[in-house]
């Protein structure tokens, strides 16, 4: 007779949903097994890099407050040598290196490009597929189209488009009353170096230092086009500019600032304009002491503690970038623009601008501190003053 097992079609829509319930409940139990067992694998590990203790669920971020965060893991820089587990919550773990060969070993590797991790997705929509968060060949490609637009030889033709808008800047303090009370100079400032890419980068003049709001210029800007199609058509970005004439003779003269230029480093060494560099490893990494940690495990490189034994004492000396006191030093004992593939790009358009800024200000006021309103240490994405930067401007006349 014939058997009365049902067809696979004949089975009910309660035995289909009681199918895909245990299928799933078992992929879901699979996926806790292996995380459970890649935890472990990475406790292990970080147990070879002693740290300060932990809580359960907050990790460190209790201890680690915004304005006195930098302070508190710089002193856990000088009671853990080379590096410590830092604790995001109960998950996430990260490791913050302060030791030259450490970060050479991170910064130096090839093979994936690394790629910023913490608040990539709010990166992505507020600024984009840009290099800062591009990764792998797409990122490769990228920086090997725009690397020719940073060469030294390119930059310094973008000399008298900086001072153009240095001048802007300095006439508006011409115009302030600055002899009986400081001024806020963060806006300002802001505003110039603006200005400046985007004469530089996009052969575009916004006035938007003396007319237009952040809004608007941001509104102009996406009614141009994104940066991709600019990276076209933008004169700048093939060598040469319209916006460029023979204005200054110190053009020529930016790599002989010497003095200069270690007053500036001496000053990045101190407040580096980026307070940390996160690194996600793609492959297992073995350091120079024998220690090692196994792939995807964050790591944060602290530019102010990177650059030890820089970091003590907090005094502001810019002899220490003299020629004779560097040639004895790391290679990656200071890192303000990072190191590496990933390494900051505009690195030397932001010296040559600093040292332009810096020039014409000097040539036209003297800077004194306001003591009554300190700056307030606020580390983000970069470095900020959160009741922002007041000096007293003093006329040279």
């Amino acid at each position: 007779g014939r058997g009365f097992l049902p067809a696979p079609s004949s089975l009910s829509g309660t035995d289909t949903g009681t199918l895909s319930v245990v299928l799933g409940i078992i992929f879901v139990l699979l996926k806790v097994v292996q995380f459970y067992q890649e935890r472990k694998k990475l406790i292990k590990a970080l147990e070879a890099f002693p740290g300060p203790p932990k809580h359960w669920l907050y990790g460190h971020n209790h201890l680690v407050r915004r304005e006195l965060g930098s302070i508190r893991i710089m002193s856990w820089g000088e009671e853990y040598p080379h590096a410590f587990p830092r604790w995001f919550g109960p998950l996430l773990p990260s490791l913050i290196i302060h030791h030259p060969e450490y970060a050479k070993s991170i910064l130096g590797r090839t093979g994936k490009s690394p790629q910023l991790v913490l608040g990539s997705c709010v990166l992505d929509i507020s600024l984009g597929q840009g290099l800062l968060i591009l990764n792998g060949t797409k990122w490769f490609q990228h920086r090997k189209l725009l690397t020719p637009a940073f060469h030294y030889d390119v930059l310094k033709s973008y000399v008298d488009l900086m001072s153009d808008s240095v001048k802007v800047m300095l006439d508006k303090w011409e115009k302030k009353n600055t002899e009986k009370k400081s001024v806020e100079l963060f806006q300002d400032v802001s505003l110039m170096t603006l200005d400046s890419i985007m004469k530089c980068a996009f052969s575009y003049n916004t006035n938007c230092q003396t007319q237009r709001s952040a809004l608007e210029l941001s509104n102009s800007v996406k009614a141009k086009g994104t940066w991709q199609d600019t990276e076209e058509e933008t004169p700048g970005f093939s060598g040469h500019s319209s916006f460029l004439t023979p204005q200054f003779a110190f053009r020529e003269d930016l790599g002989k600032m010497t003095y200069t230029t270690m007053c500036i480093k001496e000053s990045l060494r101190l407040f580096p304009p980026v307070p940390a560099v996160s690194r996600c490893l793609s492959k297992s990494i073995t350091f120079s002491d024998g220690r090692s940690l196994p792939k995807l495990v964050l790591l944060m490189s602290e530019p102010t503690l990177t650059k030890r034994p820089l970091l003590l004492p907090q005094v502001y000396d810019p002899l220490r970038f003299s020629p004779e006191n560097s040639a004895q030093r790391h290679s990656h004992a200071f890192l303000p623009f990072s190191a590496g593939s990933r390494n900051c790009i505009g690195q030397q358009f932001a010296m040559n601008e600093m040292k332009v800024a810096l020039a014409l200000t000097l040539l036209r006021f003297k800077l004194c501190p306001d003591p009554s309103k300190p700056p307030r240490l606020l580390p983000q994405l970069i470095l900020r003053s959160s009741n922002g930067i007041h000096l007293h401007l003093r006329k040279i006349h």
